[in-house]
């Protein structure tokens, strides 16, 4: 029998530590397994396995670094679903297409499975204010619903398709890559045309369209200090890589080029800052 106010989540990175700061405010008991537990932060029954977690939880929910990792907390020896059957499962990781389909057809036939990736970063979770992009069928998307407008201030229903809704999430950010990319790209220009690129990173933070993208990383890549707040280099780079190979060769040129500076500043093992750090790749192939 579950309880319905106990919420077994997995994963923590800054996106599952921000939600389950999220859930813990709003009263929710969390039975929490990560694969490295000293990264749970906040109050938390700690289970040392995601079935030991998703016992008798009322809604099981994973918000883990990749397909490898997802597959591993809910298809595991002692993954999820041996103890989840009936509830609500929630997959809200950033996934590959084809693994969110193979994700939905396997766990429903145990549970209620929802795919519902999220964007919004730190900020947005913490307040409650992500927008979510969920697939499932209609009973089980109505089911989950109020869980994600705990998290969710928008849920935006995909279809009954996984894949769509986990393309929608990639898509989502390749956008922000590309504008990321073209704000270092002019930053590293405007140093090159010995411009002041701090007065002009203020500039473009408060006017025009670069504004948001401006505000929140233009200081970081004229400072060169790009410490991890929101989403790591090593993310981005991984969700653009799952984009391209979705795409299979039809991805637009400027996709393909963002995400090359990605892998660029990766290999300069630039991973773990924040993604802002793609500015170094532009620097070493202005």
């Amino acid at each position: 029998m579950s309880d319905s106010h106990t919420v077994a989540l997995f994963g923590a990175g800054i996106m599952a530590n921000a939600v389950a700061a999220r859930l813990h405010a709003q009263g929710f008991e969390l039975r929490r397994y990560n694969r490295t537990a000293a990264a749970i932060e906040g109050p938390a029954i700690v289970c040392t396995s995601p079935a030991r977690a998703a016992e008798g939880a009322a809604v099981v929910w994973s918000f883990v670094h990749d397909d490898t990792a997802s597959r591993a907390v809910w298809f595991g020896e002692e993954g999820a679903l041996t103890e989840a059957g009936g509830a609500i499962v929630i997959e809200s990781s950033t996934l590959s297409p084809e693994y969110a389909d193979r994700w939905m057809k396997e766990a429903s036939t145990i549970a209620r499975p929802v795919l519902a990736p999220v964007t919004g970063s730190r900020p947005g979770a913490e307040t409650g204010r992500l927008v979510a992009f969920s697939a499932g069928t209609r009973a089980d998307l109505a089911a989950a619903e109020p869980w994600l407008r705990v998290i969710a201030h928008d849920v935006i229903q995909v279809g009954a398709k996984a894949a769509m809704a986990a393309a929608v999430k990639l898509l989502n950010n390749a956008l922000a890559s590309v504008v990321l990319t073209g704000l270092a790209e002019t930053i590293t220009a405007a140093a090159t045309l010995g411009l002041d690129t701090e007065q002009l990173a203020t500039v473009w933070s408060r006017h025009g369209w670069a504004a948001p993208a401006a505000s929140a990383y233009g200081a970081a890549m004229v400072r060169g200090e790009h410490p991890l707040i929101n989403c790591s280099l090593e993310v981005m780079a991984k969700d653009l890589r799952y984009m391209m190979a979705a795409a299979n060769g039809t991805a637009t040129p400027v996709i393909a080029a963002a995400a090359e500076h990605f892998q660029q500043a990766l290999a300069l093992g630039l991973g773990d800052q924040e993604m802002s750090a793609v500015i170094n790749a532009t620097r070493t192939n202005p």
